[in-house]
């Protein structure tokens, strides 16, 4: 995917920010969102910005855009195509997502659309259900608009760390790649097993095997962390990674 976004980005440059909104666009739209691999576009983007081959903040504002204008479209569809929609048998199939989406729009709209954002199936769905629902435009377009800001930042960030890292010129970066990655690696599943710790807590007898998983992911996650501030390289990549985005 990088290599067939730098080739398209070298040969049509001037295009570059076009293609990002078509294609962030075409993720963010209702259902055909489903087919297109956001996560991996955006990690792509990423590296590309982290290369310095587009602007920070531009490449943001362009996807946030485009994600806005998506999930416009999907909520408008939803309201405006109820009817049809409820009898998709497509649609239909989806029911039990949908009832996912539907009790979180219930219970807090504005968690439910900024958290669904970040959510690959609830993403190009929500807002066409939320249309569906008949939301009221006060409520969705405020919350539908701070996800989409957010969500660019987001997921363009471990493709950025990627793209800078790659630009380092120095010995011994083998060592700090490897500490990067395991340390990103880690966090991530830090994240994952305290959550299904935190899931499982609510119930009468939490199961202790996910607390003592995130325990040691947890320890391990901040032992790399540790490492990686001591390597001799970590100080410049820090400069050209706050250089690039501030």
């Amino acid at each position: 995917m990088e290599q067939w976004l730098q080739n398209l980005l070298t040969e049509y440059q001037a295009y570059a920010l076009l293609i990002l909104f078509m294609l962030t666009f075409a993720e963010s739209l209702a259902v055909l969102g489903l087919l297109v691999p956001g996560t991996a576009l955006m990690f792509s983007f990423g590296v590309l910005i982290g290369a310095e081959q587009m602007g920070f903040w531009t490449a943001c504002m362009v996807a946030a855009a485009a994600g806005l204008v998506g999930d416009s479209l999907s909520y408008l569809a939803g309201r405006k195509f109820r009817p049809q929609l409820e009898s998709w048998n497509w649609l239909s199939r989806q029911q039990k997502e949908l009832d996912k989406i539907s009790g979180a729009l219930e219970n807090n709209v504005w968690l439910a659309i900024v958290a669904g954002r970040f959510i690959g199936p609830s993403r190009p769905l929500l807002p066409l259900l939320a249309g569906m629902l008949q939301l009221a435009p006060s409520r969705y377009f405020p919350a539908a608009t701070l996800a989409c800001v957010l969500w660019p930042i987001a997921y363009f960030l471990p493709g950025i760390l990627a793209g800078v890292a790659w630009q380092l010129k120095g010995t011994n970066l083998t060592l700090f790649y490897s500490l990067l990655a395991g340390s990103l690696l880690l966090a991530a599943l830090s994240s994952y097993l305290l959550k299904k710790y935190l899931q499982h807590k609510e119930q009468d007898k939490p199961k202790q095997h996910w607390f003592w998983g995130s325990v040691i992911s947890i320890f391990l996650t901040a032992f790399l962390c540790f490492e990686l501030s001591q390597h001799p390289a970590t100080p410049l990549y820090l400069r050209e990674l706050s250089g690039l985005m501030f």
